[in-house]
């Protein structure tokens, strides 16, 4: 009788801490996904092969035959870029270093801002058809737009400011002398989900990274006005 009192309380300790070890486990698991550069929970969208998110990389790998691309033809439209993102209150300006083993045509990392289906930018570092690295925006009103802008290295510091409605996207090779591909109009009614993409269109699959990732709750007038 003793030895299955101590056996029924061993058992009973045993389920105890398992109890616990689940319930934190699940705790933690509902907690909000952060990094410490960006003040907003971040959202996975188009599940991906491989997510890694720390506060010094977001890295997304992506399966191949993969797009965010709403043809200028109006015959197709392809949305499954897997997408890690947050969304603003308001103003914004967001940089990073994008960088990827760029192999087939068409693998990209890039900054995107997306209210739905319909309207949205994504602002990329791109494997064009002559698989060159290059820096590409593409503006959506129901349909895209392509514009290539010129070729890069083996890396391209990226940044997107929303200032209302203008979009303004800016480029620089080393952080420090910056230039501006783009702006736009997006006419927004709503706030857009921002952050980053990876998708490899032709390929078998892309990772796409993002390192030294800034964040700013106002629409910078130049990346000097840090």
């Amino acid at each position: 009788m003793k030895t299955t009192s101590i056996k029924l309380f061993a058992f009973t300790a045993t389920a105890f801490v398992l109890f616990f070890a689940v319930a934190n486990i699940a705790q933690s698991a509902s907690e909000p996904m952060k990094i410490k550069a960006i003040p907003y929970a971040l959202e996975v969208l188009n599940k991906p092969v491989a997510l890694t998110v720390t506060d010094d990389l977001i890295q997304i790998s992506t399966k191949g035959k993969t797009n965010l691309f709403n043809n200028p033809n109006g015959i197709y439209r392809v949305q499954d870029a897997p997408m890690v993102v947050f969304t603003p209150k308001g103003d914004f300006t967001l940089r990073a270093k994008l960088t990827g083993d760029l192999k087939s045509i068409y693998d990209v990392c890039a900054l995107v801002i997306y209210q739905d289906e319909n309207l949205w930018a994504k602002f990329c570092y791109e494997n064009s058809v002559e698989k060159i690295p290059t820096i590409v925006s593409v503006v959506t009103r129901t349909h895209s737009d392509d514009c290539n802008s010129m070729s890069a290295g083996g890396h391209a510091y990226m940044a997107m400011v929303k200032k209302g409605n203008e979009i303004t996207f800016l480029y620089s090779p080393d952080n420090m002398k910056w230039q501006q591909i783009r702006s736009f109009h997006l006419a927004l009614t709503q706030p857009p989900k921002v952050g980053f993409a990876s998708h490899g269109s032709r390929g078998d699959g892309f990772t796409a990274k993002f390192t030294e990732i800034k964040y700013w709750d106002k629409a910078l007038k130049d990346m000097k006005d840090e």
